[in-house]
């Protein structure tokens, strides 16, 4: 495809009709009108997948500098301008629901709060009272929402920040640091039965969780600066599950930016949202790929599975690339005849049994799976010269 072809249909790509937008003001306007249907069936086909039971909640930054007030700044961030998702990932990087943050009064906010609402809403499609877990950070995290997660039959385990625990009485930060680098405080609430722990790393983290506690403890590495050595810190039980499950998003963050669409647009803002729904849609197809991989069959890398959605997209395209330059004379060319080469499609295309019929053509070409040296029949859909035998070709 032409770089004007395709700039021209992404000129005309559009997700929702514009008629139908209410004016700004009124209470039923949407910031993201223009590709909420997207966003919606997106979400839809995620949450079909059976959730695993450790899973997070987190931001996601899709980066861009556009002037438009979707755009959130966020200084801590590896992308610091960009739209801000909330999504609920799977400890294998899995991305089951999410929603996109669009600023203050957009929607209805319980006496939780907008953050705890986010996580109310994505914690609707997790299984109740069949011992889900729930991970999230101290910027969402409260002991009221831990506690309505409680009764909800979803357990939970989350940092939570100090004044958010309505006068917990837990040692304060000298004492614990006197006690040495490792030592922890802890209390449990009865109503919710639901255990806050001060466990004193490089400084102070408030845990709070409703099915983690102290025991067993363990050891983890850290770097002395003092020493100048690794040492090792006694560590609570609570503290080692929210290391180990809570960095889903983060992982599904890693896969995204390994081979990110980085398309800029300067009149259409969607479809820097549309580029990361897509890159998100493929990362999310690798991982579902990986999980129902047979036992000891090797998967392919992100690579190549990105590189095979691309070939099954483009079937019957002919990839090759023209080469630069002053073209071939008369005499040039008919000493040097070469083939046309199609690409042959992938299997996944090949074999899936949609809208594959033979056409005769008028003349032999080589065959592309290799069965027979030629072949006068063609694929349609593929419009690939294959050998329609029983066992390889295109049905």
């Amino acid at each position: 495809m032409s770089r004007d072809r395709f700039e021209q249909i992404k000129k005309y790509l559009h997700f929702n009709d514009n008629l139908t937008q209410k004016p700004r003001g009124d209470p039923g306007h949407d910031k993201i009108h223009k590709v909420r249907p997207l966003i919606e069936m997106i979400r839809d086909n995620f949450m079909k997948i059976p959730p695993e039971e450790h899973q997070a909640v987190d931001e996601q930054i899709v980066p861009t500098k556009q002037r438009i007030s979707l755009k959130q700044y966020n200084p801590k961030k590896p992308h610091k301008w960009g739209y801000k998702f909330i999504s609920r990932a799977g400890d294998s990087g899995f991305v089951y629901d999410f929603e996109m943050y669009t600023g203050k009064g957009s929607v209805d906010v319980s006496d939780l709060g907008v953050l705890a609402d986010f996580v109310l809403r994505l914690a609707r499609g997790i299984p109740k009272h069949k011992n889900y877990k729930l991970f999230f950070d101290n910027w969402f995290s409260s002991l009221d929402l831990a506690q309505t997660l409680s009764d909800q039959g979803i357990l939970t385990l989350a940092t939570v920040r100090a004044n958010r625990l309505k006068g917990c009485a837990l040692e304060s930060d000298s004492k614990l640091k006197a006690r040495g680098r490792g030592s922890y405080d802890w209390r449990v609430e009865t109503q919710s039965n639901a255990i806050v722990v001060k466990w004193y790393d490089n400084k102070p983290v408030h845990l709070i969780s409703t099915y983690a506690a102290l025991d067993p403890e363990d050891t983890c590495r850290r770097w002395d600066g003092k020493r100048k050595e690794y040492a090792d810190v006694k560590r609570p039980y609570c503290a080692k599950e929210y290391s180990r499950f809570m960095g889903g998003v983060d992982l599904a963050d890693m896969l995204l930016e390994l081979y990110r669409i980085d398309f800029k647009s300067r009149s259409k803002w969607y479809m820097r949202i549309f580029y990361f729904l897509f890159d998100l849609s493929v990362v999310n197809g690798w991982l579902l790929y990986r999980r129902c991989l047979a036992a000891g069959q090797k998967p392919m890398n992100l690579l190549q599975f990105k590189t095979d959605v691309a070939r099954a997209l483009l079937s019957g395209a002919s990839l090759a690339t023209p080469k630069r330059g002053r073209p071939f004379s008369d005499a040039d060319t008919n000493s040097q005849k070469k083939r046309n080469y199609t690409c042959r499609p992938p299997d996944s295309t090949r074999l899936d049994g949609q809208g594959h019929f033979p056409a005769w053509i008028e003349s032999k070409q080589r065959c592309r799976v290799g069965v027979q040296p030629h072949s006068k029949v063609k694929c349609v859909k593929c419009e690939v010269s294959l050998c329609f035998t029983p066992n390889r070709n295109c049905f």
